[in-house]
């Protein structure tokens, strides 16, 4: 294998590795069940045992299914880092999942669930069962090269494959339970059948077009449910079991053909064919819709309206930022991030939740305030408040918070300062969507309690109690008051689709108000005689419909005593608890041989890699031993929780004279240590960099006639300080708002080495939306060098399109960059080399077309094309002030290429 190869390696280990390293700095415990390692931070004990039951029930109902017993236990990670509702799951290395404790709070797919951590450790345990599955051909391999990244057979399968199985698995029709039967999935689907089944074609990529990233969970669940209907469970069972022996990849065609003998794409057809016939409309029904307000689509929601009847929303479509605004206005009240969510108050104005980073590691939900004068105004830090309203007089804020003991509902003074607890939930518990009365003595909210499920109640603030409104089977969702508090609306699914329902408090009633075709969220009415606005969905995502002259279509008297029954997972043993120790895990799983051959150079050795279980800990090994040149070559990569990073590396180069003979093998060995400081921010990053580097390079063995070559040395310190608030929307083409600007300065006179002197430099990058996607980028780059440095050179046709961005969007060079482009000119060139350097460049960037289509196999495909005109000028020079400078124009395209 070829050095190239060799990094090729590294760059997928660098990509299928666990993403997300968990916060170091807390006191990390492990407990161990019969069939996992089970990872807990100081103050999370409380989760070990629910979690280490669900884990194990799971295993029990799973393992038959699959017929695979992993060989060694499964690590789940507990983290509490971040208010979103997730996990995921790795097989790279070892078995291990992380798993988010936070619920979901809203109705987006994670809704439908009696115990969130059963739902959430199935649907992850399913990926490490399916993903580490391995016979045949595979498992021999295995059994060689250890776990080696090519020899997992499922993961080389389409991500819907992979993730529908997972949802299929979570599902229990029985409960309730999991996507599989969830109304809102069903309501997704009913609207892609509305507008046409994607081709697999589109869905095997990660498209860009509505429904996003749902698309391999919502197209993936339903054809695991097509086959079990139409070919019966016994045929997911063996396509599973057929596959995980496979040693060639993407082999989904023949998978297909041997089970059912047909390949992907006619069972596609058949596929949508019955997908058609399940969710196709009755052409009978008379149906009670809204007119559409808007018209972005995707993630446009989260509505209010205060008590003048004005109604304002999140925007938040594919080509722009999210952002405030008063419905039929043009006006932006504010920008916020994807997933805000408002809060209306006449005299207080607009609070906005919204997740921020807490610190390096944890993003968490905090409360703001749209100021007139100075914008978005944070109120609180790292507050957890996943759901925060205005008291009805504007002097205080109701917030229900999470954290590791469970759901508080608090209030805090209108700067965001805590005052009181006013009521304390369990681990299990979850207050959502909260809406204040007119009189302000009453909130009401969507509450999930895990004996009951989700439903709507009422808070009386004096008293402190909750009172239930609905106790039924159903999903209740999104009140609000109306009819000046004698009537509280809200969505609810009991119809089979998800519509608004109006509850009469005096008669005890409750009647349906829409009959819409797909789902209506979010309700709001002053009263009855005034229009209603909701958010509806279609197959371009959500936007905001407005209902007139509303009408009851049917009432009925409203359930209180339903029983709802749950299960929990029966408790497990813990056969030991201990503290965390790095070092369990991090023995590498894997090798693999590589031979790189040249005319001078022979290396034989071998590559490795390996983690901990908690992601902090990474390390990459690449030894070899060069016959001919008799010494030792390879690399050497640690790095620690993204903030410390180590490499050592010897390399050959070999020189020939001028008939292009060999002359001389040279050994270069070098060294680099990185430390940085990162202060993150949602839609910003500030970094600082400190690194050292040291190369050394001397003769080893040398043709005859060939005089000794002088050692040669680079020693390197520098500082850096990185900005970035750059913006990419859904759509985007390329960064689309905001800057980056790079600062360094390095000094060549700290170690002894061949390069004087200190070496300063600024690159500043500007990105300019000029609407649909059209962007102008500008940059700027000046480089200056004192005394000897090494020197800047300009050429070649690299840009800001880096082929490494699928890998590693930052991964730009920091420290030692002297290479820069200049397209139009070939690289080497004396004139486009010295000490000091100047680029400048101008870019307007233009969309071409979303394609969306690819191969089944191999699994390549586009999403979008897009192209460029630019404008650069650049000078490289050894005094104070360029003599000559370097210019061209020209026309690029770029295609955004998913493999």
């Amino acid at each position: 294998m070829s050095s190239t190869g060799r990094w090729l390696i590294v760059l997928i280990i660098c990509m299928l590795k666990p993403v997300f390293a968990v916060e170091p700095g807390l006191e990390w415990k492990t407990a161990e069940t019969a069939n996992f390692y089970i990872h807990f931070a100081s103050g999370y004990e409380q989760y070990m045992q629910p979690v280490a039951n669900a884990a194990e029930q799971t295993h029990n109902i799973l393992q038959p299914k699959f017929n695979w017993l992993p060989e060694n236990k499964t690590h789940l990670v507990i983290s509490d880092e971040t208010d979103i509702a997730n996990g995921y799951a790795t097989s790279i290395h070892f078995n291990r999942s992380v798993i988010f404790i936070s619920p979901p709070d809203t109705a987006k797919g994670l809704e439908d669930f009696d115990v969130w951590l059963q739902t959430l450790i199935t649907h992850e345990y399913t990926h490490i069962l399916h993903l580490d599955k391995a016979h045949g051909g595979a498992a021999g391999l295995r059994n060689i090269f250890g776990r080696h990244f090519l020899l997992f057979p499922n993961a080389y399968q389409p991500k819907w494959f992979i993730e529908g199985i997972a949802s299929y698995y979570e599902t229990d029709n029985e409960k309730g339970t999991g996507r599989g039967q969830s109304t809102l999935f069903e309501m997704m689907m009913r609207a892609e059948v509305m507008q046409g089944i994607k081709p697999v074609s589109q869905v095997n990529l990660p498209i860009r077009s509505w429904p996003l990233g749902n698309v391999s969970y919502l197209y993936g669940v339903y054809f695991y449910i097509f086959l079990e209907e139409v070919y019966g469970v016994a045929s997911i069972d063996k396509m599973l079991e057929e596959y995980s022996d496979n040693i060639i990849p993407f082999m989904i065609n023949s998978n297909s053909r041997q089970v059912i003998n047909k390949n992907i794409s006619e069972l596609w057809l058949e596929y949508g064919e019955w997908l058609t016939d399940r969710y196709k409309l009755d052409e009978k029904t008379n149906w009670i819709e809204g007119d559409k307000q808007t018209d972005t689509g995707y993630f446009t929601s989260s509505i209010d309206m205060n008590d003048d009847g004005e109604v304002y929303y999140v925007e938040h479509g594919a080509f722009e930022h999210a952002v405030v605004r008063k419905l039929n206005a043009n006006d932006t009240v504010s920008e916020v991030h994807s997933g805000a969510k408002i809060n209306l108050s006449s005299d207080a104005g607009v609070l906005v939740t919204q997740l921020e980073y807490c610190d390096e590691y944890n993003v968490y939900a905090d409360i703001y305030r749209v100021d007139s004068k100075n914008g978005l105004e944070r109120l609180t830090e790292c507050g957890r408040y996943r759901n925060a309203i205005w008291s009805q007089d504007g002097k205080y804020i109701y917030a229900s918070r999470q954290g590791n003991k469970g759901t508080d509902l608090v209030r805090l003074d209108a700067q965001g300062k805590f005052m009181e607890v006013l009521w304390q939930g369990t681990l299990t518990d979850i207050v959502a969507q909260m809406k204040i009365s007119p009189a302000g003595d009453r909130l009401v909210s969507a509450v999930f309690r895990q004996e009951s499920g989700w439903n709507i109640e009422e808070f009386e603030l004096n008293l402190r109690q909750w009172n239930k409104i609905t106790n039924d089977r159903y999903i209740d969702m999104y009140p609000s008051y109306s009819n000046q508090g004698e009537d509280i609306l809200f969505s609810s699914d009991r119809s089979g689709s998800y519509q608004v329902y109006r509850y009469k408090k005096q008669l005890n009633k409750l009647s349906q108000l829409t009959r819409v075709k797909t789902g209506a969220f979010s309700p709001l009415q002053l009263n009855s005689g005034s229009s209603l606005y909701y958010t509806g969905y279609s197959a371009n995502g959500y936007d905001i419909y407005r209902l007139d002259n509303v009408r009851e279509i049917l009432s009925q008297n409203i359930e209180t005593e339903y029983q709802y029954q749950v299960s929990v997972a029966d408790s497990v043993e813990i056969n030991s608890q201990r503290e965390y120790s790095a070092l369990e895990s991090m023995r590498p799983r894997w090798w693999f041989p590589f031979i790189s051959v040249a005319d001078e150079r022979a290396e034989y050795g071998f590559t490795t890699s390996a983690n901990d279980a908690l992601g902090i800990h990474q390390y990459f090994l690449d030894l070899a031993y060069d016959t001919k040149n008799k010494w030792t070559a390879g690399r050497f990569i640690y790095s620690y929780a993204n903030k410390f990073t180590i490499g050592l590396q010897r390399s050959t180069d070999i020189l020939n004279d001028i008939n292009n003979d060999f002359a001389v093998a040279r050994q270069d060995d070098d060294i680099f240590l990185i430390y940085s400081l990162n202060y993150p921010e949602i839609e910003r990053k500030l970094n600082y960099y400190l690194g050292v580097f040291s190369s050394k390079t001397s003769d080893g063995r040398r043709a005859e006639g060939i005089n000794q070559l002088p050692d040669t040395r680079d020693n390197l310190m520098g500082v850096a300080t990185r900005y970035d608030s750059s913006q990419r929307y859904i759509r985007s083409i390329s960064e689309s708002d905001g800057r980056k600007i790079q600062l360094t300065a390095e000094t060549g006179e700290v170690f002894n080495g061949d390069f004087s002197g200190e070496i300063y430099s600024i690159d500043w990058r500007e990105y300019i939306s000029l609407g649909s996607q059209h962007v102008m980028a500008l940059r700027f780059v000046q480089g200056w060098g004192t005394d000897q440095p090494k020197l800047f050179n300009l050429g070649g046709e690299s840009n800001d399109y880096n082929f490494l961005d699928f890998i590693r969007p930052s991964g730009e060079t920091v420290f030692g960059k002297r290479d820069y482009a200049l397209r139009g000119y070939e690289e080497g060139l004396s004139v486009l080399r010295g000490r000091r350097m100047q680029l400048m460049t101008m870019e307007w960037r233009f969309p071409g077309s979303l394609v969306e289509r690819g191969w089944m196999a191999p699994p390549v495909g586009i999403i979008q094309w897009s192209g460029s005109v630019f404008a650069e000028s650049g000078a490289a020079y050894d005094d104070n002030h360029a003599d000559k400078y370097y210019s061209s124009a020209g026309i690029e395209f770029q295609a955004d290429i998913n493999l």
